[in-house]
């Protein structure tokens, strides 16, 4: 029989694992932030992305490059000057002529100006439209990180005070052990669920480092990844809000640079039905004539003549190739602007019963499973302390509350990540601290 003294000792060290196995101190923080100066927002995550992502600075460039297109379609062909000078003069009834100087402007057709310039136009808008479609692209992208890192912070700390709770409750099975109070499966029970959950830490660590890296390629921050520790604040849960196919058509840019695309192509239809009638080219020419004196008529008079041309459209293979081309660019946006709209349309319907399907699964675990866990482990801590039940079944009920609490954090992580998706696709743009 154990010595009384060493019977109280244990008993006490099992009143103090009874504290620690409380749900009070077993269910960590709902939000799971880190009070902390140093935790990423992420309003501030976007906007650094918006203004310094790499690929989104070359997008703008390029938007702004194409955008100098359009004056450069708008303006007048350049006039064309020319000189002739005779080594050998060519002497004519008035005397010799020395050269000629002239001068040629090409005038296009009326109105093929200003198409040209509407073409090229409309190009640059397309361009800009992808501009902003890749800007939404990249702040999905971030909340997506951004989410995913919250959902590595808090399963972190929930696996941390875990193993604090594992190591005291090892330290009291391994007192109850020396006694013959609990068997020695126990004390082995407990160590491995703490080992185990060093293995879970440790790919946590990598999703992290993993996590963090993408949020430095998107932000053009390199010094994220080498700052250390990241961690970022809370995201606020709020009400979905479902989107009409036809508003997010109406506001994707996607669906904006396609529809420019199909009136970019019934232009250059038009340019190329207006440009059937040829450019005019009008020039002027001096001759300059050498006063030779060699009879009273040669007396040096310069001469001056004016011209006309136009281009005769002996082929018309390639007028008809540039019609079908552009006909068949029509077609073509046509049909991706087609494709979109049921993208759009199915996306959004699978995406609203994602969440839904997340938000019953949240209210399950809120209201059902997480309350019948803590009571459940205040039950198995009740029996316990009356000898009705052992240890493994203690271990057993933090561990089944401890689970629930791991699958909160991935759904909630999960919910945001759809909502977040579900703005994209609706073409919403406001990015709150969610």
């Amino acid at each position: 029989m154990s010595h009384p003294l060493t019977r109280i000792g244990v008993v006490l060290i099992a009143s103090i694992a009874l504290v620690l196995f409380s749900p009070v101190q077993a269910q960590p923080s709902t939000d799971g932030s880190v009070p902390s100066a140093d935790s990423l927002r992420l309003s501030d995550l976007v906007q650094q992305a918006v203004s310094a992502n790499p690929d989104l600075q070359a997008a703008r460039l390029e938007a702004a490059a194409r955008a100098e297109k359009v004056a450069q379609a708008r303006s007048w062909p350049e006039p064309t000057v020319g000189a002739t000078y005779f080594p050998r003069s060519i002497v004519t009834a008035r005397g010799a002529q020395r050269s000629q100087w002239r001068v040629q402007q090409t005038l296009p057709v009326p109105g093929s100006r200003s198409l040209r310039g509407e073409v090229a136009e409309l190009g640059a808008d397309v361009v800009h439209r992808q501009t902003e479609a890749l800007q939404q692209e990249v702040a999905l992208n971030v909340r997506r990180a951004y989410y995913t890192l919250y959902r590595v912070q808090r399963q972190e700390q929930l696996i941390r005070r875990f193993q604090d709770d594992l190591r005291q409750a090892e330290d009291v099975a391994l007192a109850q052990y020396e006694v013959g109070e609990e068997g020695q499966p126990a004390v082995l029970k407990a160590q491995i669920e703490r080992e185990r959950l060093q293995v879970r830490l440790e790919s946590l660590d990598a999703a992290r480092q993993r996590t963090v890296q993408t949020l430095a390629r998107l932000t053009g921050n390199a010094s994220l990844a080498t700052d250390g520790a990241i961690y970022v604040q809370a995201p606020r849960r709020e009400r979905v809000v479902s989107a009409r196919v036809e508003d997010a058509l109406a506001q994707r840019p996607e669906v904006a640079a396609l529809q420019q695309s199909v009136k970019q192509a019934e232009r250059k239809v038009d340019l190329v039905q207006r440009e059937k009638w040829p450019d005019v080219t009008v020039g002027a020419q001096y001759f300059d004539i050498e006063s030779t004196g060699l009879t009273p008529m040669m007396d040096g008079r310069d001469a001056l003549a004016l011209s006309v041309g136009v281009k005769i459209p002996l082929w018309r293979g390639a007028e008809r190739a540039q019609v079908d081309e552009a006909v068949l660019q029509r077609r073509a946006a046509e049909s991706r602007l087609d494709a979109l709209a049921l993208d759009v349309r199915t996306d959004l319907q699978r995406l609203e019963a994602t969440l839904d399907r997340q938000e019953r699964q949240l209210r399950i675990l809120d209201a059902t499973l997480i309350p019948r866990a803590e009571t459940a482990l205040e039950a198995t801590l009740s029996a316990y302390r009356t000898g009705q039940s052992d240890f493994l079944d203690l271990l057993d009920a933090e561990r089944t509350l401890f689970q629930l609490q791991l699958d909160r954090a991935t759904i909630f992580s999960r919910l945001l990540t759809t909502q977040a998706e579900q703005d994209r696709v609706a073409g919403r743009t406001a990015v709150s601290d969610r």
